[in-house]
């Protein structure tokens, strides 16, 4: 028996399991903000991203041949769109729309190789970060995803990931970029800006 602050007696062990309960709940939730990354703070916002097209680089021998790479193309769009739908699921992004600036986008063959400009064109559409990316085919069972995020302000590089995938289809491409996504972009591994 123990006696309480209060003058009660109650048995050893009374109580315990609440305060078990309530460790197994904080751990539950370290847990998951490590796992999942940052997990923010009250009044934090979620970063507004610029979510530009991935470019597609085939260095195969295929388009040599005279073989075309329109299949790759179409993937290659709907590579960006599920990029977004990824992106945009996570409450710590929201993803702006760039068509503001459609028109310089079209002057430009790869925002990924542009010298910077994409910093420049996410600050236009009022974003924090901007992502980019590509898929580069290095022969015809072999592709690399690169996705890269740079700060809209300074333009410093904040993370850059890869990972090969095996198969030129839909799902490889897909599985690829959900990988990054979860393991890299997602598991508190990359840089965020200060809020």
């Amino acid at each position: 028996m123990i006696l309480s602050r209060r003058g009660g007696v109650r048995r050893a062990g009374e109580g315990a399991g609440r305060v078990l309960a309530g460790l197994m709940m904080a751990g539950m939730v370290l847990l998951a903000a490590g796992r999942n990354g940052y997990a923010g703070e009250p009044g934090d916002r979620p970063q507004r991203v610029a979510v530009f097209d991935l470019a597609f680089v085939n260095f195969s021998q295929e388009l040599d041949l005279g073989l075309s790479d329109a299949a790759e193309q179409a993937r290659i769009r709907m590579l960006t769109d599920y990029l977004r739908e990824l992106l945009a699921a996570d409450p710590r992004y929201v993803v702006v729309d760039s068509a503001p600036v459609a028109d310089e986008l079209a002057s430009v063959k790869s925002v990924y190789s542009c010298n910077l400009c994409e910093d420049k064109l996410a600050r236009k559409v009022g974003a924090d970060l901007s992502v980019t990316g590509t898929v580069t085919k290095i022969s015809v069972l072999i592709q690399t995803i690169v996705l890269r995020g740079r700060d809209a302000t300074t333009g410093a590089v904040l993370w850059q990931y890869h990972t090969d995938i095996r198969n030129n289809s839909d799902e490889a491409w897909r599985r690829g970029l959900k990988w990054l996504i979860d393991h890299r972009v997602l598991a508190g591994e990359a840089q965020t800006l200060p809020r």
